[in-house]
C-alpha cells in the first residue's frame, strides 16, 4: 500500500509540473475577447482602407473636371502687342505731316490720327488710317476684313450689333449719327469695315494691339473685344 501511495502522489506532483511548465489553458471568455480584438483590428484596417480608396477617387475625379475645364474654356485671344507710335494730331502743323506717316502695323494700331469720328458702326467703305487710330485712340475696336465673303461680313457685323445695340437709344432701331459719335467718343463702339491688302481675311484691332484671323472665330472674336474694349489700362501703354 506504502508503494502503491507514493506513486500516485509521484505521478500527482509530475502533472501539476507539467501544468505549471505549460501553463494554464486560456479560459472560453479571454479567447472570445481576443477574438473580438483581432476582428475590430481587421475591420479598423478594411475601414481606412476604403476611406484611402474613396479619397483617391474624389481626387481623381476632381483632377479631370478641372483638366477638363481647361481643356474647354480657352486662352484669352489677346492678339499682338506692338510697342505705340505715339498719339501724333494734337500738335500744330501735324495736318501737313499725316499724309506721310508710316504706320508700323497694317491696319494700324497707334500713330498719327485725326480727330474724326465715323457716321455708322457698320462701314461699307474703308476707314481711313488716320480716323481709325483716333476710334482706337478713345478705346473702340475695329473687326475689317479683306476678302469677298458674305458669311464672315455677315457674322462680324452680328458679333458687333451685339455690342453696340447697348449703345442705341430706347425706343430706336438703328442707331442716329449722335448715338454712333457719342459712343466712339466714349470707347464704347465696336466698328466693322472692309480694309484691303491685309494678309489675312480678318483683322481685329485695339490701341497697340493687332489679332489676325483666317476666318470669322466668333470666340476669339468675342474675346478680343472684351479684353480692349473700353479698356483704359491698354490706352495707357
Amino acid at each position: 500500500m506504502a508503494d502503491a501511495d507514493r506513486k500516485k502522489n509521484t505521478q500527482r506532483i509530475s502533472a501539476s509540473g507539467r501544468a505549471r511548465q505549460g501553463g494554464a489553458p486560456a479560459s472560453p471568455s479571454l479567447e472570445r475577447k481576443a477574438a473580438r480584438r483581432s476582428l475590430m483590428l481587421w475591420l479598423s484596417l478594411a475601414v481606412l482602407a476604403v476611406l484611402a480608396l474613396s479619397f483617391w477617387l474624389v481626387r481623381g475625379r476632381q483632377g479631370a473636371a478641372t483638366s477638363a475645364q481647361q481643356q474647354a474654356t480657352p486662352a484669352p485671344f489677346a492678339g499682338v502687342a506692338y510697342p505705340s507710335q505715339g498719339h501724333q494730331g494734337h500738335r500744330p502743323g501735324d495736318l501737313q505731316r499725316y499724309a506721310h506717316f508710316k504706320y508700323s502695323t497694317t491696319p494700324p494700331t497707334s500713330g498719327f490720327h485725326r480727330e474724326v469720328f465715323t457716321t455708322g458702326f457698320i462701314a461699307s467703305k474703308p476707314i481711313p488710317n488716320f480716323v481709325q487710330v483716333h476710334l482706337l485712340e478713345h478705346g473702340n475696336v475695329l473687326l475689317q476684313y479683306d476678302c469677298i465673303c458674305p458669311a464672315i461680313v455677315a457674322t462680324l457685323s452680328r458679333i458687333a450689333g451685339e455690342f453696340d445695340s447697348r449703345l442705341i437709344a430706347p425706343g430706336s432701331d438703328t442707331p442716329s449719327l449722335a448715338d454712333v459719335q457719342s459712343a466712339e467718343e466714349q470707347g464704347l463702339a465696336v466698328i466693322v469695315a472692309p480694309y484691303p491688302g491685309m494678309k489675312t481675311p480678318v483683322a481685329l484691332t485695339a490701341w497697340t494691339r493687332l489679332g489676325t484671323l483666317p476666318d470669322a472665330d466668333e470666340g476669339k472674336i468675342v474675346s478680343f473685344i472684351n479684353l480692349y474694349l473700353h479698356n483704359t489700362d491698354n490706352l495707357n501703354r
